[in-house]
């Protein structure tokens, strides 16, 4: 349960906060229902469906609350720190509207499947077939569907921008992961 509500989570967090900011910059928001719905079903449905029927004998840890908050937190501000740099590089490059929710579409999604891989540990046959299939999907969707999420054909610029910020999103993960379990759930805590 625990895993699931870290999944349900992150979209929580980084929609409201990202309608927060869109609404004070006066931009338009960076995805569509669509778009949402493709990086929803691979990183948050399908999984935390199968994750929550997986049996399970470990005893529980902890309290409920900061162990989800210290897990979907870090995904949810990266996703957040990759779309306002989208929204900065866009200008650079000169990416239309459709370009620039295509590269947050594919950043979010990755960032979703960072934190999929986490909780997916320890690997077992159930959760390397559902990562993987996940990805598949995720990857045939953007590929094979592209019109129907209306997203963008990949253009090279776009290819750099996407491969440079899902190598920064790891980092950028790591460091989120790090702050949160050492300011922000100590403070739960108490």
């Amino acid at each position: 349960i625990q895993r699931s509500s870290s999944l349900f989570l992150v979209k929580t967090i980084y929609s409201c906060l990202l309608s927060i900011i869109f609404l004070f910059l006066n931009e338009s928001y960076p995805f569509i229902p669509i778009q949402l719905t493709l990086t929803s079903v691979v990183t948050i449905g399908i999984p935390s469906f199968v994750l929550a029927l997986e049996p399970n004998k470990e005893r529980v840890s902890g309290h409920f609350f900061p162990n989800v908050i210290s897990k979907s937190l870090p995904s949810a501000l990266t996703i957040i720190f990759n779309i306002i740099i989208v929204m900065i590089v866009r200008d650079i490059f000169k990416f239309t509207d459709m370009e620039t929710s295509t590269i947050c579409v594919l950043l979010t999604g990755l960032t979703g499947f960072i934190l999929l891989y986490r909780l997916c540990k320890p690997f077992n046959i159930i959760r390397t077939v559902l990562l993987i299939l996940m990805l598949s999907i995720f990857f045939f969707g953007i590929l094979g569907f592209k019109n129907v999420f209306e997203l963008a054909t990949i253009t090279s610029y776009m290819l750099i921008v996407i491969l440079s910020l899902t190598f920064l999103s790891y980092i950028i993960f790591n460091i989120m992961m790090n702050l949160v379990d050492k300011y922000i759930i100590p403070k739960i805590n108490k």
